[in-house]
C-alpha cells in the first residue's frame, strides 16, 4: 500500500490549524482517516467522562489535573459555542471521501456518531450538566488531595 503525505490548512472557528495527515493512497484514505478521527473523538469523550473516577480512585496527579485542563477547554468551548475541532476535521475528511458511493457507510462509526452526537439532547443542557461535573472535579480535588511524593 502506497503512502501520501498530505499538508493542508484547515479553518475553524479557534483559528487556522495546520494539518498534516498520513492518508493510504486514493479516496478511500480518506474514509479511514474520517473514521478514525470519528474513533479519536469518541475516545476523547470517554476521557472527560470516564477519567474523573479513574483518575479519582487511583490519584494520580498528572492525569487528574490534565483531565481538568481538558474539562476546562470543553467548557470554554461550550460557553463560546465553538464546534470541536475534531468535528471540522471529520468533516473535512468525508467530503474528501469518494467511496461513499460504493457503500454508503459503516455500522460501527454510525453508532460511534450517534454517541458522539446526539440529538434529542439541547446543548444548554449538556453545558449544565458539563458545569455540574465540572465543579464535581474541582470539589475532588479538595476532598481528596493530590498525593504529595
Amino acid at each position: 500500500m502506497q503512502f501520501s503525505i498530505f499538508v493542508s490548512w484547515f479553518n475553524s472557528i479557534c483559528g487556522t490549524i495546520l494539518v498534516v495527515k498520513l492518508i493510504p493512497g486514493g479516496y478511500m484514505g480518506f474514509k479511514i482517516a474520517a473514521d478514525l478521527f470519528v474513533f479519536i473523538h469518541f475516545l476523547w469523550i470517554l476521557f472527560i467522562i470516564l477519567g474523573f473516577p479513574l483518575f479519582l480512585y487511583f490519584n494520580l496527579a498528572k492525569w487528574r489535573l490534565f483531565h481538568l485542563a481538558a474539562l476546562i477547554v470543553t467548557i470554554i468551548m461550550q460557553l463560546t459555542r465553538t464546534i470541536c475541532p475534531l468535528t471540522y476535521l471529520e468533516a473535512y475528511l468525508k467530503s474528501k471521501d469518494l467511496s461513499h458511493t460504493i457503500y454508503p457507510g459503516s455500522f460501527i462509526i454510525e453508532a460511534v456518531e450517534e454517541v458522539i452526537y446526539v440529538r434529542d439532547v439541547t446543548l444548554e443542557l449538556i453545558a449544565f450538566l458539563t458545569l455540574i461535573y465540572f465543579i464535581a472535579v474541582v470539589l475532588s480535588f479538595w476532598l481528596r488531595p493530590i498525593k504529595r511524593n
